[in-house]
């Protein structure tokens, strides 16, 4: 029997993008998944590097997002053709996230208007029984506006942000926001923008600039990233997958950083 042709350089890094993907997808929690254990102990250490570089304030949340971050990094290395601009192919998708902003817009604008009394007491009555929004929501005094409203934003907000991840995790937000890949470094427009946009959510923001030979956070923390992973057996060619020192597109970073800006 012939011997098993060794990996090329590009099978290699899909099976290391695989297996870290599934490190933080599975949070390691399969029993005896050494490897896993392993992949998924340095993606928290960088993750709470990342949340010291941004600056957030939301640890807790920041510390989901960002792993998600990573998660759809290593998904767009294993499966580059996924992250075309085929954002067309799911319209369902695009419908619901539209359809969400603008449900929430609406509740905002609603929450000003003070003639609606009645609607919104009997609105806060009905949500109040129905949605578990907790007690007394519709008993508010006419005039002082029922608090269900924020809440329910505040839930639709959480949706929205679900679709964000589903959408960028497979490539469909790309168009919508001038992520064009960067050559060479598979992923990392991806990996950038989510980590940009967990930080906003969380409180906080990365920089890109390189005034006076200071370096943003944004490029910190990646450098903290490609510096863990070279030290790892597994993790040698996804550090490939991240600029050198000397190397990082700051222009492009900025474009990036502002695209996830705006879309929070």
């Amino acid at each position: 029997m012939l011997p098993k042709a060794p990996k090329t350089k590009h099978e290699q890094l899909v099976a290391a993008a695989q297996s870290f993907w599934w490190a933080l997808w599975s949070r390691a929690q399969v029993d005896g998944d050494i490897a896993a254990a392993e992949q998924y102990r340095l993606a928290k250490c960088v993750c709470e590097k990342f949340a010291e570089y941004g600056n957030v304030t939301d640890a807790a949340l920041f510390s989901l997002t960002s792993e998600n971050a990573l998660s759809n990094w290593a998904m767009a290395i294993s499966h580059p053709k996924s992250h075309h601009h085929h954002h067309h192919h799911d319209p369902v998708l695009h419908r619901m996230r539209r359809d969400a902003k603008s449900l929430r817009r609406q509740l905002a604008a609603f929450e000003t208007e003070l003639q609606i009394d009645e609607i919104n007491f009997a609105l806060g009555l009905a949500l109040g029984a129905k949605l578990e929004l907790g007690a007394g929501l519709g008993r508010a005094k006419l005039g002082e506006g029922a608090d269900w409203s924020p809440k329910l934003r505040k839930t639709i907000s959480r949706l929205i942000d679900g679709l964000d991840d589903v959408m960028i995790g497979r490539g469909f937000l790309r168009a919508r926001v001038a992520l064009s890949e960067i050559d060479s470094y598979p992923g990392l427009a991806v990996l950038v923008f989510g980590l940009e946009r967990a930080a906003q959510r969380a409180g906080g923001k990365f920089t890109a600039h390189r005034r006076h030979g200071e370096k943003g956070t944004l490029i910190r923390a990646l450098e903290e990233l490609r510096s863990r992973l070279v030290l790892t057996d597994w993790g040698v060619s996804l550090a490939d997958c991240l600029p050198s020192p000397d190397k990082h597109p700051i222009t492009k970073y900025e474009r990036i950083i502002r695209a996830a800006r705006a879309a929070v």
